[in-house]
């Protein structure tokens, strides 16, 4: 993990408040790539919308171009971007138990992600959590996250940010977050990154997701919004057939 920095400044943020806002609109289940919403106390509301850059433009220039930049630093060598995502957690909205992206991601060896917070992210609004002195994989539980009693065991910070600042993750830092209880909505940009010489490419990420996801659910019979059985909220499920394309203006 690389310490909270400045990534865009307040024209920047509004912009890209104003992408999340858009793509927040989409309808419920648009895309295979994943447009979820969740139950909360208050209600149904989105909770995250996958792979943002292939439907958006904005959202991709971003991507590849400023917090591509600021993670190759971060990594210390060229990265190139396959999965993206905006998480949205409104009041009431769900975290997601401790996990570890590596595990989450089939077929690359090396991911760094960035979360760019597009809102303020604190303790009462369900900012991450990561987990110190972490440089390998551990063991998980049936759900694919990390187990209580090693959880127990670490040393958890949390990561508070204000709009426009970013966060640097590598792949085997464990994290978590909590259900907002504040009264505003807390929404984050989070693209991931490979180095360029894996030759991790979105397609194979995304395709690899779905059939993970396919099989793992088949399994265990747990409704999923990633890879791992992370999330602890209650998926609203729709109705609509989902398409592989972009159907959004």
């Amino acid at each position: 993990m690389t310490a909270p920095r400045p990534a865009l400044d307040r024209a920047d943020v509004a912009e890209l408040r104003g992408f999340a806002a858009e793509v927040e609109a989409w309808p419920l289940g648009s895309h295979v790539w994943g447009q979820y919403a969740e139950r909360t106390p208050t209600g149904e509301a989105m909770c995250r919308t996958e792979n943002v850059s292939a439907c958006h433009a904005g959202v991709a220039a971003l991507v590849d171009g400023a917090v591509r930049a600021l993670v190759a630093e971060a990594a210390g060598e060229p990265v190139a971007s396959f999965k993206d995502k905006f998480n949205y957690k409104h009041p009431g909205g769900a975290g997601f138990r401790p996990h570890q992206d590596l595990l989450a991601y089939p077929g690359v060896e090396n991911v760094t992600s960035a979360l760019v917070a597009i809102d303020s992210c604190t303790i009462e609004s369900g900012c991450l959590w990561m987990g110190e002195g972490v440089g390998a994989l551990l063991a998980t539980d049936e759900r694919g996250v990390v187990r209580a009693d090693i959880c127990a065991t670490l040393t958890w910070v949390p990561v508070e940010l204000a709009p426009g600042e970013v966060v640097c993750i590598h792949g085997l830092v464990p994290h978590y977050s909590e259900t907002n209880r504040s009264a505003q909505a807390r929404c984050v940009l989070v693209a991931s990154y490979a180095p360029v010489t894996e030759c991790y490419r979105r397609d194979t990420y995304y395709a690899a997701r779905r059939l993970s996801m396919e099989r793992a659910s088949a399994a265990d019979g747990r409704d999923r919004i990633s890879t791992l059985a992370d999330f602890d909220g209650t998926r609203v499920v729709s109705r609509s057939p989902a398409v592989e394309v972009c159907t959004h203006p």
